[in-house]
């Protein structure tokens, strides 16, 4: 009898392990050192990954199979080898890459739509061209798609004598232009700043405007702007924060219901640390605040965090992270500790960071943390101590109020590079996994934590490849499947990616 219950039992613990187990697979290494490769993860489409890679100032497009074998590199010669700001839209069964390039005086902004073979489908299409001047302050493109993915917005900002030159156009998924528009908006540029402009479904540009008071860190005022298409009128809304401060602002779209949320940390007047969370929802029709709410963070929290923090500066390096909308109207903020530190002998000096799968389940799918999944870069401030620590989850109702916060701790640092550091989100559904570096006997492994909806944290196993050497970027990830991800990981120096089947 001893033994049935002994064999049921490990019957049992194989069925939970199994379930709770992923699969990884690696691609080929590349033989470039990852100090002199930016690269970015494109996606999925069908049963192939690509990869934009650009080694030596060459522009190429690296695609593997499902088991990330290397299918075939195939040359980009249609962007020029000094192009800048490269992005990419991705859709079921083609991609869109976007550049700028810079010449002489003359700034161009183009784009190419391109086969999941990696090959050029139609002529190159210029969007944008403007000549540049020695007189100009400062001038940048910005790009952004909706969350359908049907809204493509570009938009060139030009900054001088206090001057905010703003022009915007809209294209569909075809590269269409839909709408075009040009704005002058008066500003003071040593004290007021613009956030980037977003685009909801059905075309909205949405941005917002912020006045620091004597000390940069610090908002006293903030301002949201919102131009419908096919309208030459910006309207906009100003937030009161009734005498209070708060932080940089976080801009969501909530396409679903309609509005905008808006959430940063609250300050009391003239008080150097956070007492809790500030929001504030404007209705894009009629354009309008409806509602705003300051939440105190308890006392409480404190307890739940790694290193005995100091209660009166303790979230004062709290960054949000990424908003997560949920199907009831609700959402929550996912926010980290990240401060860096400079070297001194044997000193520290403290220095604060400044500031399309289906919908399912609870969580409505959201880009990550870090947005676009941006080329890697290498961090180079010599002596710099970066720090990324304990995350921790706001819940909100969809009236604001705070329904629970969790912590998931960490403590992780580097020295001058900060690439292995912070963490992916992978977005199941059900559920809200963190991935994360941690060390275990001189290894590193990647954490799994997933967020549940009522705010318990479920531990899954962590991820250990079984070749060694392999070291994880987690938040230069991206999630190409509904519990799939592709991680960069570097060996020896050499750049590789993961595929995980959770």
């Amino acid at each position: 009898m001893k033994i049935i219950l002994l064999f049921v039992s490990v019957c049992i613990s194989a069925l939970y392990f199994s379930a709770n187990a992923q699969t990884i697979s690696y691609s080929p290494v590349e033989n470039v050192n990852y100090r002199n490769l930016s690269f970015e993860i494109v996606g999925k489409f069908s049963d192939k990954f690509i990869v934009y890679k650009n080694p030596n100032r060459r522009h190429e497009f690296t695609i593997y199979d499902n088991n990330m074998a290397l299918i075939q590199t195939v040359r980009a010669d249609f962007i020029p080898d000094r192009a800048v700001n490269i992005d990419f839209i991705t859709y079921p069964d083609y991609f869109l890459v976007f550049w700028q390039h810079d010449r002489g005086n003359t700034s161009r902004f183009s784009a190419a739509r391109i086969s999941p073979e990696g090959k050029l489908v139609s002529s190159v299409m210029e969007l944008d061209a403007f000549k540049t001047s020695l007189f100009s302050n400062r001038s940048s493109y910005g790009l952004t798609c909706s969350e359908d993915k049907k809204k493509i917005l570009l938009y060139r900002i030009l900054e001088k004598n206090d001057i905010y030159d703003l022009t915007s156009k809209v294209y569909d998924e075809g590269l269409g232009l839909l709408d075009s528009s040009f704005n002058l908006i008066e500003y003071n540029q040593r004290r007021e700043y613009f956030s980037d402009l977003s685009i909801t479904n059905e075309g909205s540009r949405v941005f917002t405007k912020v006045r620091h008071n004597a000390r940069a860190e610090f908002i006293n005022f903030l301002e949201i702007f919102s131009q419908r298409m096919q309208s030459d009128s910006l309207l906009k809304v100003i937030v009161p924060l009734d005498e209070r401060l708060i932080s940089e602002t976080f801009l969501k779209i909530d396409n679903v219901n309609d509005r905008y949320i808006l959430n940063s940390f609250s300050y009391k007047k003239f008080a150097g640390n956070v007492e809790g969370t500030f929001t504030a929802v404007i209705a894009a029709k009629p354009f309008a605040l409806t509602h705003k709410a300051i939440n105190i963070i308890n006392d409480t929290l404190l307890a739940k965090l790694s290193g005995r923090p100091d209660w009166r500066t303790a979230f004062d390096r709290l960054n949000l992270r990424n908003i997560i909308l949920k199907k009831d109207g609700g959402f929550m903020a996912v926010t980290e500790e990240y401060f860096t530190q400079r070297r001194f002998g044997n000193t520290f000096d403290d220095r604060f960071a400044a500031s399309n799968f289906r919908y399912n389940d609870y969580f409505l799918y959201n880009r990550g943390s870090y947005g676009y999944y941006r080329p890697f870069n290498e961090g180079s401030s010599t002596g710099t101590v970066y720090n990324y620590n304990d995350i921790i989850a706001f819940s909100f109702s969809k009236d604001l109020k705070l329904q629970w916060n969790r912590v998931i701790n960490k403590t992780t640092s580097a020295i001058e590079n900060d690439n292995f550091l912070s963490f992916a989100n992978m977005n199941a559904g059900g559920e809200i996994h963190f991935l994360f570096l941690e060390k275990d006997k001189n290894r590193q492994i990647v954490s799994n934590h997933a967020l549940q909806p009522d705010g318990s944290v479920k531990r899954y196993a962590t991820l250990k490849g079984r070749e060694a050497g392999y070291f994880f970027m987690p938040r230069l990830a991206r999630q190409t499947g509904l519990q799939q991800m592709i991680i960069p990981c570097i060996v020896r120096n050499n750049l590789a990616f993961a595929k995980i089947d959770f």
